[in-house]
C-alpha cells in the first residue's frame, strides 16, 4: 500500500514542489538573494579551480542536487502520510 501511495502521489508531489519553488523564486526576496549569492559562489569556485577539479565540482553539485531532490520528495510524502493519519484519527473520535 505504501509503495502504491508513493506512485499515486508522485506527480502531485513533483507539481507541488515545482509550484512552491516558482512561488519562492518570484515572491520571496530572501530566497532570491540566497539563490543569487549561491550562484555567485559556485561561479567563483568554478573559475578558481584548476581544470582537473572542475569535473569533481560538477559531480559534487550533481550529487547534492540528487540528495536534495530525494529529501524533498520524502519529506513531502511523509507530510502527506501524516495528514492521512490525522484525518483517520479524527474520524475515529
Amino acid at each position: 500500500m505504501i509503495h502504491s501511495l508513493e506512485i499515486l502521489i508522485d506527480p502531485l508531489i513533483r507539481h507541488r514542489l515545482e509550484s512552491l519553488y516558482n512561488e519562492l523564486k518570484s515572491n520571496n526576496s530572501d530566497f532570491k538573494q540566497l539563490s543569487c549569492e549561491s550562484e555567485q559562489y559556485i561561479k567563483a569556485l568554478r573559475e578558481a579551480l584548476p581544470s582537473n577539479l572542475k569535473q569533481t565540482l560538477f559531480l559534487y553539485e550533481d550529487a547534492q542536487f540528487t540528495l536534495q531532490e530525494i529529501l524533498k520528495v520524502k519529506i513531502y510524502l511523509q507530510g502527506f502520510k501524516d495528514a492521512l493519519q490525522i484525518v483517520n484519527e479524527v474520524q475515529m473520535c
